[in-house]
């Protein structure tokens, strides 16, 4: 009886460990595919970001010959108006400097607009930097948790290469890795609640029991009648 109580707890054992270790690729898969998620998003900023900076370069250098041209146009409007010597004259003239002093700051809104935007494009430009060097350094842990699982490719627990672009090009392996490493272990269980059912079978005299691994001991002991 013993001898197969020693079974019973070496199944459970295999199991608990099978479990426990597909525990960990279950945690790993979900920490890479928020890093690639990330990477990617990062990624696609920084290689939107030198045809955004020319497009706003592009807008505050015309914002600014607007502003200039806005500033000319007032100054001879105050020209015409204290050139002005009828009353009809002096109203037109009045309004034209009006329409022009509207028109000028209406054009250094655009230039603070334009600023403000380059502005706020350099500090989002920085910080996504950042997010992409600790992503390199999230890579590179994930890694080494990867190379501590015994059923991971050697060569998904290397290190990524430097960038973005090595980043995500070692997720796609490590992702494949960490599948064909919970499908063996999916895999494991299954031969091992296989062995499990055979095992209490072998003592019920039921060739069509079912039996699961979680509680096969104490099972197999009520069969046994034994404690």
């Amino acid at each position: 009886m013993e001898p197969l109580l020693g079974i019973a707890d070496e199944l459970e054992r295999r199991d608990a460990a099978a479990a426990e270790e597909a525990g960990r690729v279950d945690g790993l898969a979900r920490d890479l595919e928020g890093l690639r998620a990330e990477a990617e998003a990062v990624g696609a900023f920084l290689a939107a970001l030198p045809a955004a900076e020319a497009a706003l370069a592009e807008e505050a250098a015309a914002a600014e010959a607007a502003r200039d041209a806005a500033a000319a146009a007032l100054a001879g409007a105050e020209a015409e108006e204290r050139a002005a010597r009828k009353e009809d004259e002096r109203l037109a003239a009045a309004r034209a400097v009006q329409n022009a002093r509207d028109e000028l700051r209406e054009a250094e809104l655009r230039v603070e607009r334009a600023d403000s935007e380059r502005t706020r494009l350099a500090g989002e430009a920085e910080r996504r930097r950042g997010e992409a060097a600790a992503l390199e350094a999230r890579a590179r842990d994930l890694a080494d948790a990867l190379g501590s699982l015994p059923r991971v490719a050697h060569e998904a627990a290397l290190a990524p290469s430097p960038g973005l672009a090595g980043v995500l090009a070692w997720a796609e392996e490590a992702r494949g890795a960490l599948l064909l490493a919970g499908a063996a272990l999916a895999g494991e269980r299954d031969r091992v609640a296989r062995e499990a059912t055979e095992l209490v079978a072998s003592v019920s005299g039921d060739p069509h029991a079912v039996s699961g691994v979680a509680g096969l001991r104490e099972r197999l002991a009520r069969e046994l009648g034994v404690r």
